[in-house]
């Protein structure tokens, strides 16, 4: 009997423990099904999410790929744009609407050296000559300081003030009767001819056409005139006769300037052109000759006509070099006498080119440095040009 009923307390107890396993079993696998099914929820959210994200990048790419194109057909800069020293040097040459403000300064030092052949004397049948042949020298140097500021009131207009101020000195030289040499110099300075410019971008640069900007500018008589200003008189009695007792720093007239500059980006260059015409208008003054007493009459300098052509390369991002060739020709001045009608002043036309190369730094995020060097190729340029300029852009 005792043994009967530990058999059946022993079976109790396996049946008991077997029941416990099993239930423990179940819950583990329907924690495990639940951890599962969790993850494969997740798992379905990711994908949608995905799909989603997916969805939206195509969407902006076509938007991103159809603003492109209206990009291109509305004429803006294609890549890659300039750099910023392409662009401050570009400033010298052509225009930028990409800031609102500018403020340059600049100082330029040009340099003149002229012989002159004068015959005194008498000429015979062309052939013979009774008399002297002397040699006359001028050289001149000028130095100029200018402030300039640009407004850009939008993507299309720009206005422009600048306001130089001139110093120039002069020397002359020429034989005296013993055969020894006479010379003379004097200095002066004073502002310089004020100008106002507006510019109009007319077309912006595409793949296949440049970047074009028509300019219109107005330049008001404010420096010094040189007419009716006498000659020296310490050097009355002797061959320095048209040695003046100042110097003029302006034209005396009204001047108005009108072309067109344009631009091209050709990887790894930029090259730029530029035309421009100038008329001045007529003037009356109460004296216009150098010879004693007032002698009123009226003066027209004569209308020019001038173009450039240049390409600049970056170097760096903050460096960059250029090379220009500009040339102007000038018409004849006219003179007219108090009653008179204009005639024509035999050789005052004139053509002036010039071969010149520029480098650009750019010093932080707004002041830049652009250096110029020209080289005169004509009689009426000068013989050479050296300036610097530090534009300062808001």
């Amino acid at each position: 009997m005792k043994k009967t009923t530990i058999v059946l307390a022993i079976l109790s107890c396996s049946s008991t423990m077997a029941m416990a396993q099993n239930a423990s079993s179940a819950s583990e696998e329907a924690l495990l099904q639940q951890q599962l099914d969790n993850l494969r929820q997740q798992l379905i959210q990711q994908n949608q999410q995905l799909h989603q994200l997916q969805n939206r990048l195509a969407t902006s790419q076509q938007q991103s790929g159809a603003q492109g194109a209206a990009t291109r057909v509305s004429g803006e800069r294609r890549e890659p744009a300039p750099s910023r020293a392409t662009e401050d040097l570009l400033i010298e040459q052509h225009n930028v609407f990409d800031r609102k403000f500018s403020l340059d300064f600049g100082m330029s030092y040009a340099y003149y050296d002229r012989k002159q052949l004068l015959l005194r004397g008498l000429s015979f049948a062309d052939a013979i000559f009774l008399g002297r042949i002397e040699t006359d020298r001028i050289r001149s140097h000028q130095w100029t300081a200018d402030i300039t500021g640009r407004y850009t009131f939008n993507d299309r207009w720009q206005a422009e003030l600048k306001i130089p101020y001139v110093y120039r000195y002069m020397e002359y030289t020429a034989k005296d009767g013993n055969n020894g040499t006479i010379t003379d110099s004097l200095s002066d300075s004073n502002i310089g001819d004020i100008s106002a410019a507006v510019y109009y971008r007319l077309l912006t640069e595409t793949s296949s056409r440049p970047d074009l900007v028509w300019n219109f500018r107005v330049t008001a008589p404010t420096g010094r005139d040189p007419y009716g200003i006498p000659n020296s008189p310490s050097n009355a009695n002797t061959n320095l006769q048209d040695v003046p007792s100042e110097l003029a720093t302006g034209s005396g007239l009204w001047g108005l300037s009108t072309g067109f500059s344009a631009v091209k980006t050709v990887d790894p260059a930029i090259l730029f052109a530029s035309v421009d015409y100038t008329h001045y208008l007529k003037g009356s003054f109460d004296d216009v000759s150098a010879a004693g007493g007032d002698q009123p009459g009226e003066i027209q300098l004569g209308d020019s006509f001038g173009y450039g052509l240049g390409m600049a390369f970056a170097l760096s991002e903050r460096l960059s070099l250029s090379l220009n060739f500009n040339q102007s020709f000038n018409r004849e001045a006219k003179q007219a006498l108090d009653g008179d009608s204009l005639v024509k002043v035999p050789d005052t036309n004139g053509n002036s080119a010039t071969m010149g190369m520029g480098v650009t730094w750019a010093i932080d995020d707004n002041l830049s440095m652009v250096v110029n060097w020209a080289a005169g190729l004509t009689q009426d340029a000068p013989d050479y040009v050296v300036g610097v300029r530090f534009p300062y852009r808001f």
